[in-house]
């Protein structure tokens, strides 16, 4: 049995069913046991069948998995479904234990055997410093897949410098970022490069370094169902994640600003893109960057992480706070996020007459409230439902 009040290392598992009577915690060996049998079935569905193992195991627990693996997951009870509880972090002392247990079998180990030997296949990474001079060595370790929270310290292993060539896939920025050309006095045209190395490799935007920023988000929300961390594509050819960099880096732009407190969000080459999120829309706020997003030309806008968790705008109408808290940070919505949740019936009647235009709120999908319709009583063609901060 498993005590509540000492688990151990027992995973914590919740029933979307609210009369569930059986218990909440699964054993480690029967949990990753039970987790692989999810992992094989998630092979088999839909957009999961083109994503990495790695990929899928990130994502089984998340929204974006879950949605297509729950049929594998019944509940004993047999009226819910099983999922990891995100939420859940082992308990300091629990896990201390478990880590000096785990070193004292090693150390008998090491005991047993002799010290092995440094062979041909061990493989060390260079360290080198700014000015190219080596200053050490150490041996690569693969990043653990599994990110649950961000704490100030952590940070993402520094990657190679490589010159963007058409024989590599996902690893080189799009092609209208490559090097910059020069003048005939032999400097660059343009002088927007953050860092030597990524001047070298044809990158104009930031590297992350760290993760401390998202901080700031909540407990429960520092995790990769709230943050995009990774490409959905198999080598990394995200498409959402293309067509930004592409469009930046073709009008030089490398950092854009809150439509909400007009501060400045750097633009980073990999997930997260940005300390916020992206959105299209028909409406110019800040930006005056125009792209193509289905045969439509729309702004390209950004709000920040700070506003979206602690936004003070209300409706005009009903004063009804805007809440952008549910959203994704660090990718990009094809859609108005400001105008998604019409919250009273002032949002949704015509600019021209005030006449409702739409059903009552909450009866269309978000991307319906950021396209052109037309007014039924004065027959008008406008973007009814977008409308100025």
């Amino acid at each position: 049995m498993i005590r509540d009040d000492d688990p151990g290392d027992a995973v914590r598992v919740v029933c979307n069913n609210e009369q569930c009577s059986e218990g909440k915690w699964m054993h480690a060996d029967c949990f990753a046991d039970w987790e692989q049998q999810v992992v094989l079935f998630l092979r088999s569905c839909g957009r999961a069948r083109s994503w990495s193992e790695k990929q899928r195991l990130q994502n089984v627990w998340t929204k974006k998995g879950y949605d297509l693996a729950y049929k594998a997951c019944d509940c004993k009870c047999g009226c819910g479904h099983l999922r990891k509880d995100l939420n859940y972090f082992q308990r300091p002392v629990a896990a201390a234990g478990a880590a000096a247990a785990a070193a004292a079998v090693a150390d008998k180990k090491q005991k047993r055997t002799r010290k092995p030997s440094l062979t041909k296949t061990d493989k060390f990474c260079p360290l080198s410093g700014r000015n190219g001079g080596g200053v050490g060595a150490a041996s690569c370790v693969a990043p653990s897949s599994g990110m649950h929270s961000f704490p100030a310290s952590f940070q993402r292993p520094q990657l190679r410098v490589r010159t963007s060539s058409f024989s590599s896939t996902g690893s080189s920025p799009p092609s209208s970022a490559g090097t910059p050309p020069l003048t005939p006095g032999g400097k660059p045209k343009f002088d927007f490069f953050t860092d030597p190395d990524q001047a070298a490799a044809g990158n104009i935007f930031r590297r992350r370094t760290d993760l401390s920023v998202f901080n700031l988000l909540p407990r429960h929300q520092q995790n990769p169902y709230h943050i995009k961390m990774e490409d959905e594509g198999p080598h990394g050819n995200d498409e959402t994640r293309c067509f930004l960099l592409t469009n930046l880096s073709s009008n030089h732009v490398t950092e854009a600003k809150c439509v909400v407190c007009q501060g400045s969000l750097p633009v980073f080459d990999k997930y997260p893109l940005i300390d916020g999120t992206f959105f299209l829309s028909p409406q110019r706020y800040n930006s005056d960057l125009q792209v193509s997003w289905e045969q439509r030309s729309l702004y390209l806008n950004a709000v920040c992480l700070r506003c979206l968790q602690r936004s003070r705008m209300r409706c005009r109408s009903c004063k009804s706070t805007w809440d952008g808290s549910t959203l994704v940070i660090g990718t990009m919505y094809s859609y108005d996020v400001f105008a998604a949740q019409a919250c009273c019936p002032a949002r949704v009647a015509c600019k021209r007459c005030r006449r409702p235009v739409a059903d009552p709120p909450g009866n269309r999908p978000f991307s319906d409230y950021s396209k052109m319709s037309q007014c039924n009583s004065c027959h008008a063609h406008d973007f009814h439902f977008v409308r100025p901060l």
